[in-house]
């Protein structure tokens, strides 16, 4: 571990080198609705992919009805399904859910594995997040000894709770295997709007397989880090958004969901 975290000090570029732009120029994190929606059993939005692709080229999320997991890196949208076929999401294709970024690295380093979730975690937020109250959009290219992700399934109208959901999802398990994973950490702060923490998708190097990711461990990798100081919310004009409860209090359902209970396949 000592190892690791002298890779990541000795590689690592210091944040904030450049003058202070202006708060209106900053880097610019944008979201389409907040968790708690999503939990809230709002699965259906009217964000397109194409209009993601216009204003943002990195993000993650889902479809609409939960039609798996959403993964955008290099300007191209992907959908990692139940089934486990990866594929390149319709430009029609409508999504519920999405946090988005135009990703401009600022910090870079290598690490060296072997290595777990906990220690990459906990090494990437001493050395690289400077600050806590901030936002960090991050990608991980490399190999991976294991991963643990997952997909739900597509849902069909009237729409089961996130419970139900969860319960049925798929699971995978890969092993030895090389791609890239993509995504954000949010301060705790912002609980019911995104997830406090870490929040990542991977997809293989030959864009065949992944999810959401639930655990993992890696072998080598390359980091690539961009904070964020500005942060937009843009809501749904759907009538399932507007009549949602969104006043319950759901960190245990998001725990349930980010710990990734269901069936193994």
């Amino acid at each position: 571990m000592n190892t690791l975290l002298a890779i990541v000090l000795l590689l690592s570029a210091p944040l904030n080198v450049a003058p202070k732009p202006s708060p209106y120029t900053e880097n610019l994190l944008t979201q389409y609705s907040t968790i708690d929606a999503l939990l809230a059993g709002v699965y259906d939005g009217n964000l397109s992919v194409a209009e993601l692709k216009q204003n943002a080229d990195f993000g993650l999320g889902t479809f609409n009805g939960l039609d798996g997991e959403l993964l955008m890196f290099d300007g191209v949208v992907y959908q990692l399904p139940a089934e486990g076929k990866v594929n390149v999401a319709p430009d029609e294709a409508l999504i519920p859910f999405v946090t988005m970024c135009t990703f401009k690295s600022t910090q870079h380093a290598k690490l060296e594995g072997p290595a777990t979730k906990e220690q990459v975690e906990d090494s990437i937020e001493q050395r690289m997040f400077k600050v806590e109250n901030i936002f960090y959009a991050v990608k991980f290219e490399g190999t991976f000894s294991q991963i643990k992700a997952r997909s739900p399934h597509k849902q069909q109208r009237p729409y089961p709770p996130i419970k139900t959901i969860i319960d049925e999802q798929s699971v995978f398990n890969f092993e030895n295997i090389e791609g890239t994973m993509i995504g954000f950490w949010c301060p705790k702060y912002l609980s019911g709007i995104n997830v406090g923490g870490w929040h990542m998708h991977f997809i293989s190097k030959d864009k065949t397989q992944g999810g959401h990711v639930l655990d993992y461990a890696i072998g080598d990798i390359d980091v690539s880090c961009m904070e964020l100081m500005r942060f937009e919310v843009l809501l749904p004009r759907q009538s399932e958004y507007f009549n949602a409860d969104l006043n319950l209090d759901r960190k245990r359902v998001i725990e349930e969901v980010e710990s990734g209970q269901g069936n193994e396949s």
